[in-house]
């Protein structure tokens, strides 16, 4: 289950993260995780995809005790340093979403932002994403609760006709976008291939069931607009919040 090209991607993107539009929702982002996710000081809470720790750096803060995970080293070391300039500590672990298994229950577990979910590396478009909400699952203590957001597909078939899809860029079987990410970096631009996998509510619903969890609602979830309402299908993101059950 390959994913290079974003590792490579947040490596070199991880110090001007925190310059993107979405990042501007992040307090009322945790105030709702905190809501939602029925979080209280001293809770063990994890963090699928964690990046700079922008949601991860204000819960510890408010009391939770905080791990992190995700693929790019580049990033954890930033969501290092936002720790130390914040006092507070990061349980951080170098490690793709779907190789990681939890080694005790957490009270809490999210994935959001496109930080595992969504992003495909060059194997089949359903399994990457089903192994990681398996491992999610897995690392839930019986009852714990869970958040994620993904790619939001209706916006792809809305968007997408046929000459995108006769040139690649959409692959309507599988809800993929195709594209590359370009970066300025030291050594001049660079272009990154990417995969992008969207779901439809139906879809993520179904997949959800299928690993154990207890659906409670699939909304609208795009960055810095989460809520308990019916997705808009030009939106990016829809947001799934469900529970796993106590036996």
């Amino acid at each position: 289950m390959d994913t290079k090209n974003w590792q490579t991607f947040f490596d070199h993107h991880a110090p001007d993260y925190m310059k993107n539009v979405f990042v501007g929702g992040t307090q009322g982002e945790v105030a709702f995780l905190i809501e939602h996710l029925h979080l209280q000081p001293g809770m063990r809470v994890l963090d699928v995809g964690c990046g700079v720790g922008r949601h991860a750096v204000e819960l510890a803060q408010r009391g939770m005790i905080m791990t992190g995970v995700d693929l790019s080293a580049g990033m954890l070391a930033q969501a290092q340093a936002n720790a130390a300039a914040a006092g507070v500590s990061l349980d951080l672990i170098h490690s793709p979403a779907q190789a990681f298994r939890a080694a005790a229950p957490f009270d809490a577990v999210y994935s959001v932002c496109e930080g595992s979910l969504s992003l495909l590396g060059t194997t089949d478009p359903f399994d990457r994403d089903f192994v990681v909400l398996q491992n999610m699952f897995a690392a839930l203590k019986p009852g714990g609760r869970a958040l994620i957001t993904v790619l939001n597909a209706m916006r792809y078939i809305r968007m997408y006709g046929a000459d995108d899809i006769a040139a690649g860029k959409f692959d309507v079987l599988n809800m993929v976008e195709n594209g590359v990410m370009e970066l300025d970096t030291a050594d001049g631009k660079l272009s990154i291939p990417t995969r992008e996998r969207g779901y439809v509510p139906t879809e993520l619903r179904f997949m959800l069931q299928q690993v154990g969890f207890v659906v409670e609602l699939i909304s609208g979830g795009s960055a810095g607009d989460w809520r308990l309402t019916p997705p808009d299908p030009d939106e990016w993101e829809l947001l799934a919040l469900m529970h796993r059950p106590e036996a």
